[in-house]
């Protein structure tokens, strides 16, 4: 079974990405989707020809393809990685394993025979979410349930992270993609991409288990620094209604703001407002 690893980055993010590959192994490749600025900005050109070098490098390495494309987006850059790599697959109908990456994370030496077990023994698994360590201290700086479950029926505090993710070609093939209305650099959101991608891929039927088996490492998210910020309230609503029924998002929606509310000593109906409007832009 061949593994696809998709790296997103952007600008100078690209000098961070030799740093993720690991020795080449048979049956993996690294795709690397890099946005960048259309032209060199005066002020910047030492920094474009360093970039420009990185990548010339990492493409003597033949397990190694480099996407260039202009523009900003999170979900746009990991949806070119995914045309990529499917135009780099052998066979159109091949049974590969994509995983989801960026360019601030580091899988272990034994992921990839973690992941190539983990769908041999499970031939009708679509998607596997594995376990992220600590890069500081190796710890789990947030809660998996104990034992293998399906996605959908975990416990309530679990989220999932991009560099957890892998999923089988047939979950492309069946016309999934990342919703470019969320995460980092779209117009009104910043964040809930994996939510809604895996969302996407439970209503088509297909199947995703989350699994005890760690893959890599990152630095603790700071998401929570960013608890109160607009787009991320706004993200956190958008999310609630494009997953569940409206009603559900309003007193979801409820509930965070006045969570927050107590965590931050303010009032919760402003974050309330903001995390509504999510509800509002999604639905509309």
């Amino acid at each position: 079974m061949n593994i696809y690893v998709l790296i997103a980055t952007i600008d100078e993010g690209i000098h961070r990405v030799p740093s993720i590959l690991l020795p080449e192994q048979e049956g993996v490749r690294y795709v690397v989707s890099w946005q960048r600025r259309p032209t060199p900005s005066p002020s910047r050109d030492g920094g474009e020809l360093a970039a420009l070098s990185t990548e010339k490098a990492l493409l003597l390495r033949p397990d190694v393809t480099v996407s260039v494309i202009e523009g900003r987006g999170l979900c746009r850059n990991r949806n070119n990685a995914i045309k990529t790599a499917i135009d780099l697959l052998d066979d159109p109908l091949e049974d590969a394993v994509f995983i989801i990456a960026d360019d601030d994370e580091q899988l272990m030496p034994k992921a990839f025979s973690r992941i190539r077990e983990a769908y041999s023994k499970n031939p009708r698994l679509d998607g596997a979410l594995f376990r992220m360590r600590s890069s500081k201290d190796g710890s789990y700086f947030k809660t998996y349930p104990p034992k293998a479950v399906t996605y959908g029926k975990h416990p309530r505090s679990y989220y999932p992270s991009s560099l957890e993710m892998t999923f089988r070609t047939r979950v492309w093939q069946a016309g999934l993609r990342f919703n470019e209305r969320f995460g980092l650099g779209s117009e009104q959101l910043c964040a809930g991409e994996e939510e809604v991608l895996l969302t996407d891929i439970t209503r088509k039927g297909l199947v995703v288990r989350i699994l005890p088996e760690d893959i890599c490492y990152t630095e603790p998210a700071t998401t929570g620094n960013r608890a109160l910020d607009d787009k991320m309230l706004r993200s956190k609503g958008a999310v609630y209604a494009y997953s569940h029924s409206l009603i559900w998002a309003f007193f979801r929606s409820w509930r965070e703001a006045l969570s927050l509310a107590v965590r931050s000593c303010r009032s919760p109906f402003p974050i309330f407002r903001n995390i509504w409007s999510g509800v509002k832009y999604i639905r509309s």
